[in-house]
């Protein structure tokens, strides 16, 4: 039986007690709204002087009577916060100035931490949501705490969230006796809106006191649904303003320094030092981003010379998949305004999915990638870790407040691998020049009742050559179609989905490469729905995927249907783990947000998932239940439970025949502590057991600990352990496997042990200027035991090397293996010690300074280490040891961004 980790699942249930149930109080419902419900209107002011963003709220602008009555969402769902807060908004012709007053009766009690932007340390604070658009479903917030700590970010689709928008505005903040106040300025620039003569926008205010754990909104917002945008109040009184011209402008220099440890030296370059490695590189750039406003609310995004690098390195994983690891996207140009090219998730707010990997049409990562090809001579190899982007544009906005468009263009340069081999040097290309677009718009009606939305997507490459030729794909094109459609007057239900096609185009042989590549495997030998095609010079296919989703109320509902064909192909602009593969699921349950005596929440829920290949074969059959609650002192849990049932593998053999997938059964558990203490955390543990033997845990402590208002560290260990009785480990061609089409399917006993943690470290100076380091090591380690072959397709059977007539023998770590002493025809062969033990250190730290606003200076230090044996037996102190005593590579990067608007 393969175990497969379903982290999903980790999600889901209940810890019965944690600690005694604390007494709550009881407030009256709001008494200044005849129904907490009903749509609010406020009016902003014309400054009639200017306004000092200072926090202290001494302007005549804010001596009269402001808007009130801010409703709880927690804990006292619709009932009026226990500390009032009081709003004025203005503004002139370039700005929109907001001063909010935050009355506490206990003033001495308020908490402010410093954080880094975007951050959430732990504080009370307030928040502005503006709806700038007035289209009910996008906007911005932004957020100040007691300290000036700031975050800001978009809504899109009504609900979701993206925390990395960072606008350029101002805020301040003071203390009195009363409690706490707080001024804005939002200029009009950082804001999306149409020019009208006077203007309706969607506003609310959201504001914490965190010692309560106390969430109130201007605007009630029940617990039970997710909605936020739509619900917001309407803000009256702008009049006479014009949207600004928006021309932004970020020019940059960066300088680079690498420390770099000398590789091991190949045999016949003893007594030479590698030319391309001297310990030290310098390198600088020069570069600019600029943003230029178009008609309304279309912006043109220009990057000339990007840079494009990370300051904070990708996690470090093992993987023991046929698959690609996806990372997040963290560059700044890909980052804003992804929301606008993101695809098929529009209408529904939970579109859960269960042992599905929704594909995707475009995966900005695929843009300035490591160059895919490689050097064919042996030597010193001197290949870049990045393709150099040349210039990269996009246009994003609305044309009104129902249609959304987006494009976005990108042009890769041709990149060389040098090698010198004893003296001799060579030049050979690696990535070829390449040309990326992708095109996306989305219409919505009936007050966004409805909506449909197209994607699509080109990638050419200049390929030279026949290595590259046979590598890479020529050109690439993808579209698609999504949208949703609300069932009922009170869209409480909503259909939403999508469908799309591909096309890619290649030589002979890049097509045979990708037929029988890991995301196919047209190669199976008992899969009579396809095959492959050796002269083909091209591939089309199709995928699709629609959800059903109740949006609101206690009781939740989802359910969905998804379809890849085996000839759908993303990948050279978008992202697919695999295809041929049909899933469906129905997940349903009842949430509880009334206190009672133990319980602020609880729910359950439960799940049934099925999946085929388009061969009708079940691949997939689980059936999940979970339970969960938070109790009355915030402490709370989650407990899940899933059986696997018996069904065939068709990915286990990486393109051989079925394999049997037996009965497993699985556990999770987690508990989790109130996150307002100093010291808070949460554990994680997970289990599971098959009837063929193999079984797994992980277990995990996540802690947080504020040392100070300005300091904080946290930490997270994990631990796994994993005993697979059969783990792939090679196919070799044999005539003689006639059980198995020709080819022995290797596996062995795989025991791995694996101890990870990480560690951050945030200490924020200024609410401009802060340090952060984070630290991951990892140590893993696997031992292959009981090496053995597939005995027959769609079982679970094997014949072990060593026993009946069967050999094995292993000599400086590579295995002699004969399947069959009584054969006549010598049939040995080798394979190397599939053991591993890995060691991976990476340590990253960023010194940031806004030292003006928008104007950004960064100091990043990367420090990395990496460690490989062939061998399988774990031990900490030794692992640790060896790790830390490596002498690690260094890049030590400074860079400096200057921002200018007019």
């Amino acid at each position: 039986m393969n175990l497969r980790t379903n982290s999903r699942s980790i999600a889901l249930l209940l810890v019965f007690s944690l600690s005694l149930p604390s007494a709550y109080s009881q407030n009256q419902i709001v008494t200044n709204l005849s129904d907490p419900r009903e749509q609010r209107v406020l009016t902003a002011v014309r400054c009639f002087e200017s306004v000092s963003i200072d926090g202290k709220l001494t302007e005549l602008l804010w001596k009269g009577s402001g808007t009130t009555g801010f409703i709880q969402r927690e804990p006292e769902e619709g009932v009026s916060a226990t500390e009032d807060t009081e709003i004025w908004i203005a503004y002139d012709d370039y700005a929109l100035y907001i001063a909010a007053r935050m009355y506490d009766s206990e003033p001495d009690s308020i908490i402010g931490r410093l954080a880094r932007r975007d951050e959430n340390p732990g504080a009370d604070h307030i928040g502005i949501f503006i709806d700038a658009a007035y289209d009910r479903r996008t906007g911005y917030y932004f957020i100040i705490n007691p300290s000036g700590a700031i975050r800001d970010g978009a809504f899109s689709n009504d609900t979701f969230l993206d925390p990395k928008w960072d606008g350029v505005w101002e805020a301040a903040v003071g203390t009195d006796e009363k409690g706490w106040t707080a001024e804005f300025r939002i200029p009009y620039s950082q804001l999306r809106f149409s020019k009208q003569d006077e203007y309706t926008w969607g506003i609310d205010f959201y504001r914490r006191v965190e010692r309560k754990n106390e969430e109130s909104f201007l605007v009630f917002h029940p617990r039970n649904d997710r909605l936020r945008v739509s619900r917001w109040a309407d803000l009256n009184g702008l009049a006479g303003i014009e949207p600004p011209s928006r021309i932004e402008v970020l020019p940059y220099i960066t300088s680079t320094g690498k420390f770099i440890e000398r590789p091991p030296v190949h045999s016949f370059n003893i007594g030479r030092d590698d030319p391309f490695v001297i310990g030290r590189d310098y390198q600088a750039a020069l570069g600019a981003d600029a943003k230029i406003g178009l008609s309304g609310d279309m912006t043109l995004d220009v990057s000339l010379n990007p840079d494009f690098a990370q300051v904070e390195v990708d996690p470090a994983v093992v993987n023991l998949t046929a698959y690609e690891v996806r990372y997040d996207e963290k560059r700044p140009f890909f980052i804003e305004g992804s929301d606008i090219l993101r695809f098929g998730g529009g209408g529904a707010v939970s579109l859960n999915n269960f042992e599905w990997s929704d594909p995707s049409f475009f995966y900005s990562r695929r843009v300035g990638r490591a160059p895919q090809g490689f050097v064919t001579h042996n030597g010193f190899e001197n290949i870049p870790d990045r393709t150099t982007i040349l210039g990269a544009a996009k246009v994003s906005g609305k044309i009104d407040n129902t249609w959304s468009i987006a494009a976005l263009s990108a042009v890769t340069e041709r990149e060389y691998g040098s090698v010198d081999s004893a003296g001799n040097q060579f030049s050979e290309e690696v990535e070829p020049l390449t040309f990326y677009a992708v095109v996306r718009t989305r219409k919505e009606f009936n007050d966004a009742r409805q909506a449909v939305g197209i994607i699509g997507t080109i990638m050419g490459r200049d390929l030279n050559g026949e290595q590259l030729s046979n590598l890479m794909n020529s050109r690439a094109l993808s579209g698609g179609l999504d949208g949703w459609v609300f069932l009922d007057q009170a869209k409480d239900w909503v259909v939403t989905g999508w469908a799309g096609g591909s096309y890619v185009q290649g030589s002979k042989q890049r097509m045979l490469s990708l037929q029988r590549s890991s995301q196919h495997f047209f190669q199976r030998p008992d899969a009579d729905h396809v095959s492959v095609d050796s002269n083909a010079t091209s591939m089309a296919g199709w995928a699709t995927r629609v959800w059903v989703d109740k949006v609101k109320g206690n009781f939740f509902f989802n359910a969905a249907l998804g379809m890849i064909h085996p000839k759908f192909e993303t990948n050279d602009t978008g992202f697919l783990n695999y295809a041929d593969y049909i899933n469906t699921h129905i997940y349903t349950g009842y949430q509880w947000y009334d206190l009672d005596n133990f319980f602020r929440y609880k729910y359950v829920g439960g799940w049934v998932l099925r999946a085929y290949n388009f061969g009708g074969i079940a691949t997939r059959e689980s059936y999940s239940l979970g339970v969960g609650g938070t109790l009355l002192n915030y402490w709370g849990g989650n407990l899940a439970f899933s059986h696997n049932a018996r069904t065939f593998d068709d990915q286990r053999t990486r393109g051989g025949p079925l394999m049997e997938s037996q009965e497993s059964n699985s556990i999770s558990f987690e508990v989790y502590s109130d996150a307002r203490e100093r010291l808070s955390g949460s554990a994680v543990f997970s289990g599971a057991s098959a009837t063929t033997g193999s079984w797994l845990y992980s277990t995990g402590v996540t802690l947080e600990w504020k040392a100070s208002s300005t300091v904080k560290l946290s930490i997270s260990p994990s631990l796994l352990r994993v005993y697979q009785v059969a783990q792939y480990v090679d196919a070799i061609l044999d005539p003689r496997a006639a059980e198995t089409y020709g080819t022995r399917y290797i596996f062995g006993s795989l025991h791995q042990t694996q101890v990870a943690a990480s560690l951050r470290l945030s200490w924020t100076f200024t609410p401009k200027l802060s340090l952060q380091v984070f630290m991951q090591p990892l140590l893993s380690t696997g031992d292959y035991t009981e090496l053995k072959e597939l005995a027959r397709p769609r079982s679970f059977s094997f014949n072990q090397y060593g026993e009946n007539s069967s050999t094995i023998s292993l000599n400086n770590n590579v295995y002699t293996i004969t399947p069959d002493t009584n054969s006549l025809i010598q049939n040995a062969f080798l394979l190397n010690n599939p053991n591993f033990n890995y060691k991976f250190l990476n340590l990253n730290a960023v010194l940031r300074w806004e030292f003006l606003p928008g104007s950004t200076m960064y100091l990043v230090w990367t420090n990395e280490k990496f460690d490989y044996e062939v061998n399988g037996d774990f031990r900490f102190g030794r692992d640790l040891s060896t790790l830390f005593r490596d002498r690690p590579d260094n890049v030590i990067s400074l860079k400096l961004t200057y921002w200018w608007s007019r």
